[in-house]
């Protein structure tokens, strides 16, 4: 059995930037980069896989990539058929209120990505930040997009991924409660398949600017570059902590080139 997986998160996934209407041009990165980053996997003996798949094939000895999509950008159906292609699949975390919105995967897209083998799960009802909500809403937000999904592809629902990577002391007990089986979030690191935490899956989150070689030392779990990416993460909570939702993004924006929004 392999001891850790690698788990990739990723945003938009788009052929040129007019598509990228509604998407964090920070979190986007191009399709042929995409399909540049299979080939990677590819080349080091690897398998994407959807998130809640990783346990089963690395038990049966099979490196594992998973794969995470956040957000259900429509240009994220261009992803599915790149990994479809290959006999791949990935996790794909939609908001129910925002599906068939102008620039967000459409129920009909999603139904075509199911039939593909993707697996498509919940980023929450609405794209709120779970620790500005109370634990009624919480509980909503995940039973309200637990119930949209399923009744709309006849799919089980089990995987969540708060927005924002957001969480409280609670969220885990209330997508237990709502009948959830994992959560993914946005801590960095590797996820320890000998212990296979289903409740606290990290990821490392793919940027515009992410190098090839960045990519394939976290697919090789290089030490050096996981643990640089820990330190930043933490750092990155820390100030998160500090400033609040508000003063961080007011933070982000002005440290950031505009979000493209044509």
């Amino acid at each position: 059995m392999n001891a850790a997986c690698t788990v990739l998160m990723y945003h938009a996934t788009h052929r040129h930037d007019a598509e990228l209407g509604g998407a964090d041009a920070h979190y986007a990165v191009t399709l042929d980069t995409f399909e540049a980053h299979l080939d990677c996997l590819a080349q080091e003996g690897a398998v994407a896989c959807a998130v809640e798949r990783v346990p089963a094939l690395g038990a049966a000895g099979q490196r594992t990539v998973g794969m995470t999509f956040d957000d259900g950008h429509a240009t994220n159906l261009q992803a599915a058929q790149a990994l479809a292609k290959r006999g791949w699949s990935g996790t794909f975390f939609v908001n129910p209120s925002t599906v068939g919105n102008p620039d967000f995967l459409s129920w009909d897209a999603l139904r075509a990505m199911a039939a593909m083998g993707m697996s498509i799960q919940s980023h929450a009802q609405h794209h709120r930040y779970q620790n500005e909500l109370t634990q009624a809403e919480q509980l909503d937000e995940l039973s309200q997009s637990k119930a949209a999904i399923e009744a709309q592809l006849g799919t089980a629902c089990t995987v969540f991924a708060p927005p924002g990577g957001r969480t409280t002391p609670d969220t885990v007990r209330l997508a237990r409660q709502a009948g959830y089986g994992m959560v993914s979030t946005s801590r960095v690191g590797l996820w320890d398949l000998r212990r296979a935490d289903p409740w606290d899956v990290p990821r490392f989150a793919v940027l515009a600017g992410t190098p090839m070689a960045q990519l394939r030392a976290w697919v090789r779990q290089s030490p050096l570059e996981v643990g640089k990416q820990v330190l930043r993460y933490r750092a990155l909570r820390t100030v998160k902590q500090a400033l609040g939702n508000g003063g961080y993004e007011r933070l982000r924006a002005a440290l950031l080139p505009p979000s493209k929004d044509n």
